[in-house]
């Protein structure tokens, strides 16, 4: 007996139409015929939308209960890094299963008055719900306030901010990331001296509660670690490098260097031109491609990770659920401790 039929790898993908995308995509068919011919004259975002759509009814998971999927917007800071660009990867990834569309939109990074413009003009433009990476501004939370107002759902993800109408928080516990960063600081620091936090100013909560974390852990059990100093470069690379070249030249007695946010390839590249990276442990977030080569050759010791593709994920499915009136508890994700012998299988996901 042939069951091939009842076998999924068997099946024969149905091509759909220009009538059936355009429905399900909510735009016109002209747009559509644009963007399958690769056409100019089409948004970022309306031609993600689409191809979204193409993808969900050719894959049959289309919505049967909908007349449209949920139409999603993702706010996500430019020039963060590479973390931050396969986050927004990920999000066009669960953006197509046919429940949802995603629209990843970058703002300019540390600017929150321009995040909060983007946000608020969501209004309008029939846009069911909104996540972002919150910046702790009144700006900001003035924002998701009016968004509340107009019911349209804002989700916080990887950096939260304190509001009563948000819809939820995605992401780590960042003050436990903190005091597992401090913790393990702690146990490798091997003399007597300093440590550096990097930051990148008060507006990301998640640094905030990580450093928090990290001070605590090393004040409650590790007294060998006489001063915690700050270093604030704006997340920027080129300023980390400056910053800790100074503090390098100035002090012997660094023994530790933690870094809670991005540009973390100028700190290395500052242990490595004063000839100390085998020396000063450094901890860092977010595995990426750029941290894994610092990583392999000793110059970072361990970093703290957090799956992107997991924030995405439970991103959509946050919205969704919320949207539909589904019960859906967000839950904090699991800090990945990764040094360079367990690596083997890790992903930047």
């Amino acid at each position: 007996m042939d069951d091939s039929r009842n076998d999924p790898t068997q099946m024969i993908r149905r091509k759909a139409t220009v009538a059936q995308i355009a429905k399900l995509a909510g735009v016109g068919t002209a747009t559509v015929d644009r963007v399958l011919h690769g056409r100019a004259h089409v948004g970022a975002a309306t031609r993600q939308r689409v191809l979204q759509a193409k993808e969900a009814i050719e894959a049959g998971t289309t919505p049967v209960e909908r007349p449209r999927p949920w139409r999603l917007r993702v706010f996500l800071p430019e020039d963060a890094g590479p973390s931050t660009e396969f986050l927004g990867m990920c999000f066009q990834e669960f953006g197509g299963r046919g429940n949802a569309t995603v629209e990843c939109v970058f703002t300019k990074k540390m600017e929150p008055g321009i995040l909060a413009r983007k946000l608020l003009a969501t209004a309008g433009q029939g846009v069911d719900a909104v996540a972002f990476q919150a910046l702790d501004d009144p700006r900001v939370h003035d924002a998701v306030h009016e968004l509340d107002r107009l019911n349209i759902p804002a989700l916080a993800i990887l950096s939260p901010i304190e509001h009563p109408a948000l819809a939820g928080f995605i992401g780590l516990n960042n003050r436990a990331a903190g005091r597992t960063g401090g913790y393990l600081m702690g146990r490798l620091t091997r003399r007597s001296g300093a440590v550096v936090v990097v930051t990148s100013g008060q507006l990301y909560r998640s640094h905030e509660d990580r450093e928090m974390g990290f001070r605590v852990a090393l004040r409650q059990d590790f007294p060998h670690v006489q001063e915690v100093l700050t270093c604030n470069a704006h997340d920027d690379g080129e300023g980390n490098y400056q910053a800790i070249s100074q503090i390098l030249s100035d002090r012997d007695d660094i023994v530790g260097i933690y870094s809670v946010g991005g540009g973390n390839l100028g700190i290395a590249r500052a242990l490595g031109e004063a000839g100390r990276e085998k020396e000063i442990v450094f901890i860092c977030h977010n595995l990426t491609p750029r941290t894994q080569g610092f990583l392999m050759d000793g110059t970072i010791d361990i970093v703290l990770h957090v799956n992107m593709r997991l924030v995405a994920e439970e991103a959509v499915e946050a919205m969704c659920a919320y949207l539909e009136r589904r019960p859906f508890k967000p839950r904090a994700l699991l800090t990945g401790v990764i040094t360079r012998e367990n690596i083997v299988g890790a992903t930047f996901g």
